[in-house]
């Protein structure tokens, strides 16, 4: 079965499943098979925008029912709660629409959010709109780079796998950082307030 083939069948449920593991690989990389011709960019960035908001509110509705309950039986989470935690005395309109772009709090954010109450229906059309920037952003860049394959490669094509499998190294790359940069960072801060 080809790459082409595969996408065609498989790219719109395998889209929606990436994007809720690590989003912006998953975007980029259904941006750029928009761009080759096997999806729709339209399509893609609209499954986008709403998987990223409906996993936002779904993690503030369970901060807003759950709160503490969920998080004794999930001791791991309490770092990234506390992290959360101080930048609601922030700027809450400019906090709400970020929501999407704080690497390794976005989940706690909405769920710390929903835990201090905020009114729903703000959160709601502040989380759309911080989607919709968000799926806009990264669908383009996947869309941008498969204009800068045309411009390199004669016959991108014969390089599709290439590409592809370089979208999901470099996705990687990122996401291995963010993760060791958050283990680094937390004994550190822990060690200040000994």
């Amino acid at each position: 079965m080809s790459l082409e083939t595969v996408i065609i069948h498989f790219g719109y449920p395998a889209l929606m499943i990436g994007l809720l593991l690590e989003g912006e690989t998953f975007l980029v990389l259904g941006a750029f098979m928009a761009h080759r011709g096997y999806l729709n960019l339209s399509s893609v960035i609209l499954i986008g925008l709403f998987v990223t908001f409906a996993s936002d509110q779904f993690f503030f509705w369970m901060g807003r029912t759950q709160g503490n309950k969920f998080l004794e039986r999930r001791p791991a989470w309490e770092p990234h709660v506390e992290r959360a935690k101080k930048l609601l005395g922030k700027n809450t309109t400019l906090l709400f629409i970020g929501v999407r772009f704080m690497y390794g709090l976005r989940t706690a954010l909405a769920f710390v959010i929903g835990m201090a109450r905020f009114d729903p229906k703000k959160f709601a059309l502040l989380n759309f709109l911080g989607s919709f920037i968000w799926a806009m952003a990264f669908g383009l860049a996947g869309h941008f780079i498969g204009q800068v394959m045309t411009w390199i490669f004669e016959d991108v094509k014969e390089h599709e796998l290439m590409i592809t499998l370089g979208i999901f190294i470099i996705g990687g790359c990122v996401w291995l950082y963010r993760r060791q940069a958050g283990k680094i960072t937390r004994p550190q801060k822990e060690a200040n307030y000994d």
